[in-house]
């Protein structure tokens, strides 16, 4: 007889059904360590639901950013499997690890399922339960008491790209603070100040009907945009030709030719690319006359970066180079140089990253079959009708104003020189108080040391979330959201060749007391308007449901709630993507010029090289340079502490050349030392020929040190102890490979 999955005991000892009570034995107000929680929890029975038996919800993922469509099997109120849902034009009934794993997610026994207050030291791991309406007047108090003291602006808000994002965003603006920082900058800000530069916007990429693909350290088929995971594999077994560039072997990497290229050189490489495309007259002459500006002094710019001198300093030899331009001068114009996502690499990131669509213009592989393209945009969600305006907010930190990151998107702050400035007590005002979303700092920000001594100046510090993260962990309250196959979520439409509307919706009751984010907030709002008169009552800006604010998304539109609910999408009629018009030019760019850029007037303007301008490589003898990444079942730090993707690889490695191994006399499987100016970590060693001798890769998001994720707690090094805090100079995106380490054997 088949076991009653329900019933299987994780490798914790409780059993998925024993989840969904998870927190109802522990009284409220006593102080216990993390493990009593767990501990308590055993054995409970599970709870009646409404649920009729055997249904399909459809709704949408939340366990990458990259928001596929699935079906929920749903069971007597259990969740018992997820499924892609086949009809969703993105992702055709796509799934991953991640997505399937969901269900441990919701059922995970270290999910935090009501408000805890800290009762220990910061880290100690003593809290105690809280009731909700104790959780919103004391974390009211300790707002209060920051404004009263500081003013709004002594508030920082911290949030991950979410589709409640919104709501935090807003209530930070309501209270009157200016201080916000969001992932973006610890991501792809450079990729995007890089092409906004150039060409306006940020393409995509017809992978599919490609000819020739180049891709700079994009690892497409592990990360976690699906749509382009089915493409590439599509175009190749299509047969484009696909050259990855890359001091590592990546899986994407193994399934074209590798180019091992020297970390911190690809703007070298793509500089000499375009000086044989023009110098042999292999370039689009009908497009860059036609669509571009600045090609002479593109051409004068270009002569002195010969294949030769990039030999010197990529490692790539200067005929695989001239072999290059020349293969992607035959396919074009179905040439893809693909954009990539994360682009936290170095301090030139945001130069380099305008090369990138320089190259594609040259090559005329734009706006056509097989190359880049502007996507057809999303359909268009009507606008909820905020009541009142956020009040006027003082100017910024001095760290990252406008007058230093004249370029940056303000609005998504910078990790690296906010923390700076809270430590030195530069900025104008000092910041006490931190209200985290979805934001598990101390994993994402290099020198998690460095964040540590920040988070100590700190009077008060509530972190929203659904997991006891490192940054919870140092909390002194942790409000527990709703997961998504819990709440009802504001919609989407995403950006591609075929539109939609897509729905998150409940598809299970909330575990525990869980409350969605627009809950925490109208209940904190609440009570903040009891302790004080704000100019826009904060009860008044949230005075809303769900229900409400997805009406007002689709009032415009053919279809109501009700019905989209019960179908989880909407695809509106006269699909299709319409190629040419940038060609012909029915269509400019948002540049100053309306046309691709070569020479960068917003660069220019604001006072940084309006060419790429390559700088050498200054290495350090006698250690290696720490790069970062992922693995496919993985996203960013969130998930590591799931029991099933934990399974999958339980603890991180250090990736070391094999020469480099024997020099220090590391044998595969060893643990050994691994420091850097800043920290230092012990891990396993994997030696590969997979990757350069000049560098060494952790993947991300391992080495916690909370006691109260379980799975993950004690496995793995943590690579943002090892990392310095640099940033690209424009974009003020995080720069995450600069850092050089030492291996050492143990």
């Amino acid at each position: 007889m088949k076991p009653d999955p329900r019933k299987q005991e994780t490798p914790t000892g409780l059993s998925r059904r024993g989840f969904l009570t998870l927190c109802a034995a522990t009284g409220a107000g006593a102080a216990m360590p993390w493990r009593s929680f767990k501990a308590a929890s055993r054995g409970l029975k599970v709870p009646a639901h409404s649920w009729s038996r055997g249904e399909v919800i459809p709704s949408t993922c939340n366990m990458c950013v990259n928001r596929c469509g699935i079906k929920c099997h749903v069971v007597d109120g259990v969740l018992e499997k997820i499924d892609g849902d086949i009809r969703n034009p993105k992702t055709a009934g796509g799934t991953c690890a991640k997505g399937q794993a969901g269900v441990m997610a919701l059922y995970d026994p270290d999910r935090i399922t009501h408000p805890m207050i800290r009762v220990g030291a910061r880290g100690e791991g003593k809290w105690r339960r809280a009731s909700w309406e104790e959780a919103f007047e004391y974390t009211a108090d300790k707002i209060d008491k920051i404004i009263g003291k500081y003013g709004p602006e002594g508030l920082l808000f911290s949030s991950c790209t979410d589709l409640t994002e919104v709501f935090f965003i807003k209530f930070g603006k309501y209270l009157g603070t200016p201080n916000f920082a969001r992932h973006a900058t610890l991501c792809l800000a450079s990729r995007n100040v890089g092409y906004f530069a150039t060409m306006g916007s940020v393409p995509d990429a017809d992978l599919v009907n490609a000819k020739y693909i180049l891709m700079f350290g994009a690892n497409r088929m592990e990360s976690f945009e699906l749509p382009h995971n089915r493409d590439l594999i599509a175009g190749l077994q299509n047969g484009a030709r696909l050259v990855v560039i890359d001091p590592r072997m990546t899986v994407t990497a193994s399934k074209g030719e590798w180019l091992p290229i020297r970390p911190r050189t690809d703007m070298a490489l793509t500089l000499a690319l375009m000086h044989v495309l023009i110098m042999e007259d292999l370039y689009d002459r009908d497009f860059v006359a036609s669509v571009t500006t600045g090609f002479e002094e593109l051409k004068a710019h270009v002569a002195r970066y010969t294949p030769e001198w990039a030999q010197q300093e990529t490692g790539i030899p200067a005929r695989t180079i001239i072999k290059m331009a020349r293969e992607m001068a035959a396919a074009a114009p179905a040439v893809v140089v693909y954009p990539g996502r994360r682009s936290s690499w170095y301090t030139n990131d945001a130069q380099f990253r305008r090369t990138l669509p320089m190259l594609m213009a040259l090559l005329g592989a734009f706006d056509t079959r097989g190359a880049s393209f502007f996507n057809a945009g999303k359909v268009k969600l009507g606008s909820f009708d905020w009541e009142l305006e956020p009040v006027e907010v003082a100017p910024r930190f001095d760290g990252f104003d406008e007058e230093n990151f004249p370029l940056a998107h303000h609005e998504d702050g910078g990790y690296i020189n906010l923390r700076d400035t809270i430590l030195n007590g530069t900025g104008k005002y000092p910041v006490k108080g931190w209200m985290l979303y979805k934001q598990n700092t101390l994993a994402s920000v290099a020198d998690s040391a460095k964040t540590l001594r920040m988070m100590e100046t700190m009077d008060f510090i509530c972190a929203i979330d659904i997991q006891p993260s490192q940054t919870a962990w140092m909390a002194d309250i942790i409000l527990p959201e709703t997961l998504y196959l819990e709440r009802l979520d504001p919609l989407w439409t995403p950006a591609g060749t075929t539109k939609y509307v897509g729905i998150r919706q409940p598809v299970v009751k909330p575990q525990g007391e869980a409350k969605t984010l627009l809950e925490i907030l109208q209940g904190l709002g609440a009570a903040l308007d009891k302790r004080r008169e704000f100019e826009t009552p904060l009860a008044d800006v949230f005075n809303f449901t769900m229900e409400d604010y997805i009406d007002a998304q689709l009032k415009k539109l053919p279809i109501d709630r009700a019905t989209l609910v019960k179908d989880g999408m909407w695809i509106p009629p006269g699909q299709g993507l319409k190629l040419g018009e940038y060609r012909n030019g029915n269509q400019k760019f948002k540049t100053p010029s309306g046309k691709i850029e070569f020479v960068s007037e917003r660069f220019r303007r604001n006072g940084y090289d309006p060419l790429p301008v390559y700088e050498p490589v200054v290495e350090e003898p006698g250690k290696q340079r720490l790069v970062t990444g992922r693995y496919a079942w993985f996203t960013h730090a969130s998930n590591q502490n799931n029991i099933w993707l934990n399974a999958i690889h339980p603890e991180n490695e250090v990736w070391i050349n094999p020469d480099l191994a024997e020099e220090k006399d590391i044998e595969d499987g060893e643990y050994v030392k691994v420091r850097s100016p800043v920290g230092e970590v012990r891990i396993k060693a994997y030696v590969t020929p997979r990757i350069r001798k000049d560098t060494v890769f952790i993947t991300h998001g391992f080495g916690t040190n909370s006691a109260g994720q379980t799975t993950l707690y004690g496995k793995g090094a943590a690579d943002q102890v090892l990392m310095e805090d640099r940033a690209d100079t424009i974009s003020n995106n995080q720069a995450l490979h600069e850092t050089f380490v030492e291996i050492v054997k143990l």
